[in-house]
């Protein structure tokens, strides 16, 4: 096929795939009325611009998230309400290149439909890979976004800063990618504390239950169809499979665990990841085919959203999507290397 005929059916493909994603913001702007965590967050957001309490029920979210929330909320609805639904669509296929596929990934989706708010998580991953040599500054600063919703900015923190133990102990000094990551820490908190000295205490005071509904690393919520969280056997059940886990990761990998290994490894086991914070994973599908692996995983995602939408049991459906994409990352690590000619 010649290539200006491939780039005129990709774009045809991409625009029908748009369709659905326009016709729901649309009709979301017509009827001024967002999905329910939209309507939760510019709540959350109001109260902060009223100065009433922020820290009441359905809010989990540091001050910097909140702050967020209140700008959005500032902004006149329509153009809110587009660009809060639309953004996340248009950075998913910013990073994939325009990648029409990535619009079939059932948690972008889900990520649209629900307004939710992992963004930053996606953002912030894809550039801390793009600029993930030390010396870089542009890589600690998305490195932070990731922070802005703490759950999914632990890992690339924790490997960034082996990173950084290493390059200091060969450089003897900070590495530029620490002091930009410490700057931009810097910038997006420091300022909740002027508008609320003591956030941390009240955020801290409501940590969000275990939710069977939106729980999608595979194995807590499979310990939790067997045992409650409250009892301690369920923790060290979730502790001891995580570990055997990544050791079994670590040996497929020969011996070494990569950030990209390590964060969909997170996915797997963690107890603080939903469906829709899938959608940070999306950096890693740069092979086409793991994307293509990464689609048809999300396909029971899609039953589930159209025909099982309410059906909390149903959305199990989405814990597959991980434990897939890990196998075929680490069956692609096995794939001998093709060989040269002449050898």
């Amino acid at each position: 096929m010649r290539p200006e005929k491939k780039r005129l059916l990709k774009l045809i493909f991409l625009i029908l795939l748009l369709i659905p994603y326009l016709l729901y913001t649309w009709f979301a702007i017509r009827s001024n009325q967002g999905p329910v965590d939209y309507e939760t967050f510019m709540r959350i957001g109001g109260h902060l611009l009223a100065g009433s309490e922020v820290y009441g029920e359905n809010s989990y979210y540091p001050m910097p998230y909140v702050m967020v929330f209140a700008l959005f909320s500032w902004l006149p609805r329509p153009l809110s309400l587009a660009l809060w639904l639309l953004g996340p669509v248009v950075v998913a296929l910013a990073i994939t290149r325009g990648n029409p596929l990535v619009l079939l990934f059932a948690p972008l989706f889900g990520h649209f439909a629900g307004g939710q708010s992992a963004v930053f998580g996606m953002l912030g991953l894809w550039g801390y890979r793009k600029y993930n040599p030390t010396d870089r500054i542009a890589g600690g600063i998305f490195l932070a976004l990731t922070l802005l919703k703490p759950q999914l900015g632990m890992i690339p923190l924790l490997f960034a800063v082996w990173q950084w133990w290493k390059a200091f102990r060969q450089e003897r000094r900070i590495p530029r990618q620490a002091w930009g990551w410490g700057i931009a820490m810097l910038a997006l908190y420091l300022p909740g504390f002027l508008v609320m000295p003591d956030w941390p205490a009240k955020w801290l005071s409501s940590p969000r239950p275990l939710f069977e509904r939106a729980l999608s690393g595979f194995v807590p919520r499979t310990l939790l169809y067997w045992i409650s969280p409250a009892q301690a056997g369920f923790w060290i059940l979730l502790v001891g499979i995580a570990a055997a886990l990544l050791w079994v990761v670590w040996r497929l990998n020969h011996k070494t665990v990569s950030l990209d290994l390590m964060l969909v490894w997170s996915f797997v086991v963690s107890p603080l990841v939903h469906d829709y914070d899938l959608i940070q994973l999306i950096p890693l599908l740069e092979d086409p085919s793991i994307l293509r692996t990464a689609v048809l995983l999300s396909i029971p995602g899609w039953l589930v959203i159209l025909f099982a939408y309410t059906n909390n049991t149903a959305w199990y459906a989405f814990t597959i999507i991980a434990p897939g994409i890990l196998a075929a990352m680490l069956y692609q690590k096995q794939k001998p290397l093709p060989r040269t000619a002449g050898k």
